[in-house]
């Protein structure tokens, strides 16, 4: 399994989070079953306050340079932006570091629960504190807490699709 991030094993992965423009968590929710299969949502909540989160079909939801334009969900995508307090992104992170954001045994490939209706991967600099993990979430109380943070942010709503007689 690999891990990347900078925290060492003699390293509190608890700790209070310090406000700071640089602090930043992007989370990434893949819809595998259900009414909402194939959306993809990119909530990325950076320490300034600004909140950017991406929806849609396409490889840019998840990926800015992508770079194939004739896939056939290229243009599925959506893009909403904006600002909350800094004290309120530095609350969002100090719960997730709270909830075991860089407790390493929190991620595995062998523990994924099929049932689920999303796989959710998170990447996080807070502190110079790193984590990118390319496993899902499989901790239930960060998986759960993760699916809380990002529909503070997103919620799914159906796209108007042209009807074809």
């Amino acid at each position: 399994m690999f891990l990347a991030g900078c925290l060492h094993h003699w390293e509190n992965p608890y700790f209070t989070v310090k406000p700071s423009g640089l602090n930043v968590v992007t989370i990434r929710q893949y819809y595998t079953t259900g009414r909402l299969t194939g959306l993809h949502v990119n909530l990325r909540i950076a320490g300034d306050g600004m909140v950017v989160v991406r929806e849609g079909a396409s490889a840019l939801v998840s990926n800015s340079f992508a770079s194939d334009p004739k896939g056939g969900n290229w243009g599925d995508i959506r893009v909403h932006r904006f600002t909350i307090p800094e004290e309120d992104a530095n609350r969002v992170f100090q719960v997730l570091v709270n909830n075991g954001l860089f407790v390493k045994h929190k991620f595995s490939p062998e523990k994924v629960d099929t049932n689920e209706t999303a796989m959710m991967y998170v990447s996080a600099k807070i502190q110079h504190k790193a984590i990118d993990v390319p496993q899902p979430v499989t901790d239930p109380e960060l998986l759960e807490t993760l699916k809380t943070t990002v529909m503070m942010f997103h919620t799914p709503r159906p796209v108007r699709r042209p009807i074809l007689n």
